[in-house]
């Protein structure tokens, strides 16, 4: 199957909001370059936060011109490279899901806002059987911060485990991972808004609190749970408050594992603040004020080990991918409306059928 020769692609050539600088392009379909390199035609592109980011604060004088926005994608390989390991089994016609790593990302034309992408075959895998092409496409860098913030936990069988933000991208993978590393015998107790309560329950929690209902929930927590702390607890929100309070609700010496501090807004001044603040979550010590439990913080993009793993997961239908909201490849700029106001799991746009 031979793609054609020109792609649509939404790109832009400055830093700034997607309403404010993104438009529907036309560029060439990119080539192979590298023998273990594949050639996917996008079916799906999954929405992530550092996606935005990238796209409103990172400097053009660092990137390639015009960009492609996003990483994370789903399709069906159109040609392969000479030297694509068989034990991969990918081949013309495989459906698969993958990422593209950032510095690809942003030292070429290469996004998975387009049609078309080329990557590394490490940076693919097979769709899983039982799981749809739009499912998948919101597995790689939030699937893998996920398994990420699970390590940094230590979880074991028995624990009791707070998820704050688990209706989000990456907490609602969170929630349905700890559940298995917890077992039957621990706990799973999950934070989010209330209209998000009933579906992240059948994820698998014990409980969900509507953080509205019992605000503030970090005196919810404190009431509750403060003569049977948490064994840990993963904020996939970044919500600072919850840190500064969580030794009423956090055992001692257990760990408070965070995506980051969330920032104030996609500006300059507040990713810098977004900084300093998660330096001193790390160095300040106890007895300046600081918060006497071990903060770990996670960033992860996604890799081969990371994806295989998540397709197991799905395989075996231990983890599955709520898709809150979808749109149309000519919408796009609905999708990240969506996405910049906290949206119900993974937010994905249809690149074509």
């Amino acid at each position: 199957m031979e793609p054609n020769r020109t792609m649509r692609a939404w790109t832009h050539t400055r830093a700034g909001l997607p309403g404010d600088v993104l438009a529907l392009s036309s560029l060439p379909v990119p080539s192979i370059t590298s023998p273990t390199q594949v050639l996917i035609r996008i079916t799906y592109c999954a929405l992530n936060p550092g996606g935005s980011i990238i796209m409103q604060l990172l400097p053009f004088f660092f990137r390639t011109s015009p960009a492609i926005p996003e990483t994370d994608f789903s399709g069906v390989i159109v040609a392969c490279g000479a030297d694509v390991p068989s034990e991969r089994c990918l081949q013309v016609g495989t459906e698969v899901f993958g990422s593209i790593l950032v510095g690809q990302h942003v030292k070429s034309t290469s996004g998975a806002l387009a049609e078309y992408v080329v990557v590394d075959c490490s940076m693919v895998v097979r769709k899983p059987a039982g799981a749809t092409l739009e499912q998948v496409a919101g597995l790689g860098v939030a699937g893998a911060t996920a398994l990420e913030t699970i390590k940094g936990a230590k979880l074991k069988k028995g624990d009791s485990v707070l998820v704050n933000g688990a209706s989000g991208g990456i907490g609602h993978f969170i929630v349905q991972i700890c559940r298995e590393e917890v077992g039957e015998t621990g706990k799973v107790v999950a934070v989010c808004s209330g209209k998000n309560v009933e579906w992240v329950r059948e994820l698998g929690c014990d409980e969900v609190i509507d953080y509205n209902s019992h605000a503030p929930v970090t005196a919810y927590l404190t009431e509750k749970y403060s003569g049977s702390r948490f064994n840990a607890i993963i904020d996939a929100a970044g919500i600072q408050a919850l840190l500064l309070s969580c030794p009423s609700f956090l055992a001692e010496g257990k760990p408070y594992v965070s995506v980051g501090p969330r920032p104030s807004g996609y500006t300059y001044g507040a990713m810098l603040a977004t900084i300093g603040q998660m330096a001193k979550n790390f160095l300040w010590p106890s007895l300046l004020g600081g918060v006497p439990r071990p903060y770990v913080q996670v960033a992860a993009t996604a890799n081969r080990e990371s994806l295989e793993a998540l397709a197991k997961l799905v395989e075996e239908r231990r983890l599955r991918v709520v898709v809150g909201f979808r749109t149309g490849f000519e919408d796009a700029l609905q999708a990240y409306n969506r996405l910049l106001s906290s949206p119900k799991g993974k937010v994905v746009v249809q690149v074509q059928s």
